[in-house]
């Protein structure tokens, strides 16, 4: 940035970055608040239509709260550096999980059930207002100091449906996209689910469930470690078999903490403790919903 100035806030120094903008600690000339501070650089925003939509669609997302959603303290436009918006928030008192998951540290796994049910009740809580999150990833999940979870950048995935995008998804993001959507594809529930199965998966293992993140190359998940009961619920969830997917967050959760007291849904026992999941066109497929 040319200024150290972005609206009425001091940006500080950069402390993250992700496919839509850069996150800097900044302090509220105003009354001295220290916040972090994301501004939206990595697409043009030069139009007055682009800049009223986006901000619309930000506050939007503000007005959506939640204890295990991530507050949106305030929407900044910056004439002064050619019409850009920034996202104002609390600083977390911790790291993403995402610092945790790169320093190669393990998350006991006590801890990483209880992440996973603090993402799955802010996607829950979304998906019963029938809005999607669309950008769940290890990067988009902080962590206070005391391990407790919430989820971060709701507007950014609905800011490409836009038409705002920059010019290609961080390596991390194609790892949690659905089999059959694109980082430009709309926003959807079963995005959602597909992405919490592999943050379940990447938190309970300590490594992604596929070795190369493109979709024509992405092989079954190893068990990685998991009790197979566990092991089978997650690939129930990152299954591209339409018809054997969880229908919602809450029946994925419910198969999933079911797992770990020796009990499944019947289709997932079924299809999912075998070596591979039914082809599209087997005849033993259950009927489309």
């Amino acid at each position: 940035m040319a200024t150290e100035i972005f609206g009425p806030y001091q940006v500080g120094p950069k402390v993250g970055e992700g496919d839509m903008g850069h996150v800097h600690q900044a302090r509220d000339t105003r009354t001295d608040q220290v916040v972090a501070l994301k501004i939206l650089d990595q697409f043009d925003l030069r139009g007055k239509f682009d800049r009223e939509a986006a901000m619309e669609l930000i506050e939007f997302a503000a007005s959506i709260q939640y204890e295990r959603l991530h507050p949106i303290l305030q929407v900044i436009e910056s004439d002064a550096d050619q019409g850009k918006l920034g996202i104002a928030m609390p600083v977390a008192s911790g790291r993403s999980l995402w610092d945790h998951l790169k320093s190669g540290r393990s998350i006991p796994q006590k801890n990483a059930v209880q992440i996973i049910g603090a993402v799955a009740a802010a996607l829950d809580f979304l998906h019963r207002q029938e809005v999607a999150h669309g950008a769940v990833k290890p990067s988009n999940v902080l962590l206070d100091r005391s391990g407790t979870a919430t989820l971060t950048d709701l507007p950014m995935a609905h800011l490409r449906e836009l038409g705002l995008r920059p010019a290609a998804p961080t390596e991390l993001q194609q790892y949690y996209l659905l089999t059959e959507a694109t980082y430009f594809s709309p926003p959807s529930m079963p995005d959602d689910v597909f992405a919490l199965a592999v943050l379940a998966f990447h938190l309970l293992t300590g490594r992604l469930p596929f070795d190369d993140p493109r979709v024509e190359a992405r092989g079954i998940p190893p068990e990685g470690g998991l009790p197979s009961l566990v092991h089978a619920v997650l690939l129930r969830g990152m299954t591209d078999n339409v018809h054997l997917r969880y229908e919602s967050i809450a029946a994925l959760m419910q198969d999933f903490k079911g797992a770990f007291r020796g009990k499944i849904d019947e289709q997932t026992e079924h299809w999912f403790l075998k070596e591979t999941p039914p082809p599209p066109d087997s005849d033993e497929l259950p009927p489309s919903t």
